[in-house]
């Protein structure tokens, strides 16, 4: 999908955006996605306009690696709106 934004880039000179939804469920893939999008469209595509994640889930496992990163541990999911 992202070399297809790319290719129609260069074709057009029109800047689509992307929005992956579903299966993004941990910060880890998120990160993943974001170097894809960095090295295959560059650094213009990291912009809310273009590029953005719809994914529930993912925003709950953010906030539990922030309190991991502020405490050194992982708190229970009960402590978080998890589906």
């Amino acid at each position: 999908m992202l070399e297809a934004i790319r290719d129609h880039f260069y074709e057009t000179g029109i800047r689509i955006g992307m929005k992956p939804a579903g299966g993004i469920k941990t910060a880890k893939e998120a990160l993943a996605y974001l170097v894809m999008v960095n090295e295959v469209l560059g650094a213009d595509w990291m912009a809310a306009d273009l590029f953005r994640f719809g994914a529930s889930t993912l925003a709950n496992d953010v906030l539990m690696q922030i309190v991991r990163l502020s405490d050194g541990r992982y708190q229970s999911p009960d402590y978080f709106s998890l589906p």
